[in-house]
């Protein structure tokens, strides 16, 4: 199967086109600062939450690129996936880190879901990544 495109998610309906409003995903963007502080500080203490943290900064920082070009996914199964594909193709990657954000993705739903346990090196690895989508939208945005 080739790779999914972000033509490929607007033609099946897993992405939709709404006003591009650069100004609210600006004002997101804090949000997951917040995030990613609440991560660094739950680790060791509560990894389940702090992973739940980094992941939530990561998606929302994508969520918040994704309003500044005028998409959005519409609440469905599935919507997290279509995050990380649309991150892929749309945001510069210096640093390789958008590559994992579907790692990341599954990593968390098994987490929740299916009751895996996430060492100290998990959470703090995968904040690095977290930090990095965040630091990586800001600099497309120009914040």
């Amino acid at each position: 199967m080739s790779k999914l495109t972000v033509a490929d998610l607007l033609n099946a309906g897993r992405l939709e086109r709404v006003p591009a409003d650069r100004s609210a995903a600006l004002s997101r963007l804090p949000k997951t600062d917040t995030h990613l502080a609440t991560a660094a500080a739950l680790i060791g203490i509560d990894n389940d939450m702090a992973y739940t943290a980094l992941y939530d900064a990561a998606r929302k920082a994508i969520a918040a690129h994704m309003l500044a070009d005028g998409l959005r996914v519409p609440a469905r199964t599935g919507a997290h996936e279509v995050v990380g594909i649309y991150a892929e193709e749309a945001i510069p990657d210096p640093t390789g880190s958008i590559t994992e954000f579907q790692k990341m993705r599954r990593r968390r739903n098994k987490s929740e879901y299916d009751n895996l346990v996430l060492g100290r090196q998990d959470v703090e690895a995968d904040l690095r990544h977290a930090s990095n989508i965040v630091a990586a939208v800001k600099a497309d945005l120009g914040a």
